[in-house]
């Protein structure tokens, strides 16, 4: 196994992490599904209001690349299709008719039989059971084409960011689906990385041998996108593709069983709540049914996601195919008098600004305030600390602020793994994520993506 040490990581010690035990969450009378929050697609509905539907029947695919399938999580009747600004679909509410039935996606196959089939059908069998977005090709982050040849599939095992589940409690009685979709996997691509944390919990050797790499390193040291840097040899790699451990999991499920797998563990946390746990829980139930201890949410956050990469969502809104936790911070909208006088001992710090700075294993109960305005970049290299790719935001940012996308590209910009972190230590509040993120949608969609 290769050992890689990642650099420029960063341990974010937020408070409220899940205690390790799992409830159940499955049961309500409607589900929905939200095309809006499937970042990059362009839906196309195939159903209407009154239609049946069942587990794993297709609600709509994406219009771009029509392989990229998106199915029902539930079985019963389609109430509503909620449209937005623009036409936007935002929802697709079905009521359900607690009888579970279920659309035959394939046969149930074994490791075995896997081995057995040809590529095109793996291929084929994960893109009808509504998984093929699970893949995400690089460097733009986007659902591989019908026909696309990968160079390398890379897998990550472990969540570094904060609050995501943690592998150990993913893979618990799962081993079985995990080693059967990554066998699936590697049908696909022969050149398939899996990538483990030094510091992973899960004991099982058959998933453990299956580990090609051991990532050293804080958040995002395991995201597949930064072990793909660290490992490829040439620019013809930059096309591979990444995939997270529960998203093989779901795969392994689909063709063991045959059926969409319309269940996922999720992680329920936040400082805020007092029962943060693990939850299982049915794909499309609402988030008001999951988050049912809170009185009062005209003054949180909901995240859908991690802390640094997930969506801001309503509680109207509905667990949705990509979302593995939902967080709950306060909103910061209190103004702290004369805050910076004080020596900060009760705010954390990355470039030891405050005091704070001595208390190395405290959590933090953070809100969501910027704790000041935007200002101007002061060229103070905390973003380049945290890079793991070791690009220069700062530098790379002022050349996109001037349209300069050839010398950004020349730069690494197209290497950023989007994780989140240059923002978050930004001392002048700049969304240098969100700026990157912008122009490589820009360059996407200059080569056709």
């Amino acid at each position: 196994m290769k050992k890689i040490n990642v650099k420029n990581t960063y341990k974010l010690k937020i408070a409220g992490s899940p205690e390790e035990k799992i409830v159940d969450i499955t049961q309500s009378e409607e589900y929905g599904v939200a095309p809006s929050r499937v970042k990059y697609i362009k839906p196309k509905v195939v159903v209407k209001i009154g239609d049946a539907v069942k587990i794993g029947s297709r609600l709509f695919f994406d219009k771009k690349n029509e392989v990229n399938e998106f199915l029902s999580p539930v079985s019963g009747t389609i109430k509503e299709i909620i449209y937005g600004d623009k036409r936007i679909i935002k929802a697709i509410v079905i009521t359900s008719d607690n009888k579970d039935e279920k659309e035959k996606i394939c046969d149930p196959l074994s490791i075995n039989d896997i081995k057995e089939k040809s590529v095109a059908d793996i291929r084929s069998i994960i893109q009808k059971g509504g998984l093929w977005s699970s893949f995400l090709e690089y460097p733009f982050n986007r659902a591989p084409d019908k026909d696309e040849i990968p160079p390398s599939i890379y897998v990550g095992l472990d969540n570094d960011e904060p609050f995501l589940p943690e592998s150990h409690m993913f893979i618990k009685g799962h081993e079985s689906e995990f080693l059967t979709g990554l066998s699936a996997i590697k049908r696909i691509c022969k050149k398939t990385y899996l990538g483990m944390s030094v510091n992973c919990k899960v004991n099982d050797p058959s998933v453990r041998k299956e580990a090609t790499h051991q990532l050293v390193g804080d958040y995002p040291a395991n995201d597949p996108g930064v072990l793909l840097y660290y490992n490829k040899t040439s620019s013809d790699e930059n096309k591979s593709w990444g995939i997270k451990a529960q998203d093989v999991i779901r795969i392994g499920m689909l063709l063991e069983s045959g059926v969409y797998p319309n269940k996922r563990l999720i992680t329920v946390s936040g400082n805020i709540l007092k029962d943060a746990c693990y939850a299982w829980v049915q794909d499309g139930i609402p988030v008001e049914a999951v988050l049912k201890g809170i009185d009062d949410f005209s003054k949180i956050r909901i995240i859908a996601g991690g802390a640094l990469t997930g969506q801001k969502i309503d509680k109207e809104d509905y667990v949705s195919y990509r979302d593995f936790a939902l967080q709950v911070l306060p909103e910061g909208r209190e103004q702290e008098f004369l805050h910076f006088f004080k020596p900060g001992f009760h705010r954390p710090t990355v470039s030891r600004t405050y005091m704070s700075a001595l208390l190395k294993d405290k959590e933090w109960e953070m809100n969501t305030s910027l704790n000041g305005g935007h200002r101007a970049c002061i060229s103070c290299g905390s973003c380049v600390a945290v890079c793991p790719v070791e690009t220069y935001p700062q530098v790379t940012m002022k050349n996109l602020n001037v349209n300069d996308i050839e010398t950004a590209m020349e730069q690494g910009v197209l290497d950023c793994v989007e994780c989140g972190l240059c923002t978050y230590v930004c001392p002048s509040k700049i969304e240098l994520d969100e700026i990157v993120t912008n122009a490589k949608n820009i360059i996407a969609k200059e080569v056709g993506k």
